[in-house]
């Protein structure tokens, strides 16, 4: 019993992990139309990961609090919250605009471009408490996730362009808003 518990607490671990490398992905892809040096690539990945892992950090304390405040009410807001952070993703992926030139890699457009992709990860650590995703597994693989789908992103985005950007984006919301259902339904049952 105790290793099935252990493998489906993996599961999530790692779909809440492959849904924010996703939406990381997303932006690395636009990012690296640019064809960046590997030292400029470095420091988004390192800026990546340290900024969602911050505020799955910060999420999941608030989410704690909530929960501790609400009972079972802060768990049902925390599965609407991630089935409308995906939603959220999904809508903002069909929309075009233009991008600003700034540089995304250093200074103030490194901060706005990391503070950007990790808001939503302030609502899935809020969301964590209430589906039972250990916080220190759940860290570690976003760590990983983050930086190798920035990577990939990257060298995706200098290959291939804006072409997939928005599909990598839609993806990643779909599979919050996916992901949100069955914890709800896992509460349940």
């Amino acid at each position: 019993m105790e290793i099935r518990h252990d493998f489906i607490a993996f599961g999530k671990v790692f779909a809440v992990a492959f849904a924010v490398g996703l939406d990381v992905l997303a932006i690395s892809v636009g990012v690296g139309v640019a064809r960046l040096p590997f030292d400029a690539s470095l420091r988004l990945g390192v800026a990546f990961a340290g900024s969602e892992i911050a505020m799955q950090v910060i999420g999941y304390a608030l989410g704690t609090g909530a929960g501790r405040m609400l009972g079972d009410v802060a768990a049902y807001m925390g599965f609407a919250l991630l089935a409308s952070i995906g939603f959220v993703m999904i809508r903002k992926s069909f929309r075009h605009f233009s991008e600003a030139a700034f540089d995304a890699t250093r200074g103030m457009g490194l901060v706005l471009t990391s503070l950007s992709i990790s808001l939503d990860s302030l609502g899935v650590g809020i969301a964590l408490p209430a589906v039972k995703i250990p916080l220190v597994p759940l860290l570690i693989l976003v760590s990983i996730t983050t930086t190798v789908f920035t990577f990939i992103g990257l060298e995706f985005g200098a290959r291939l362009g804006e072409r997939y950007k928005r599909g990598a984006e839609r993806a990643a919301g779909a599979m919050l808003v996916i992901l949100a259902a069955l914890f709800a339904i896992e509460r349940f049952f």
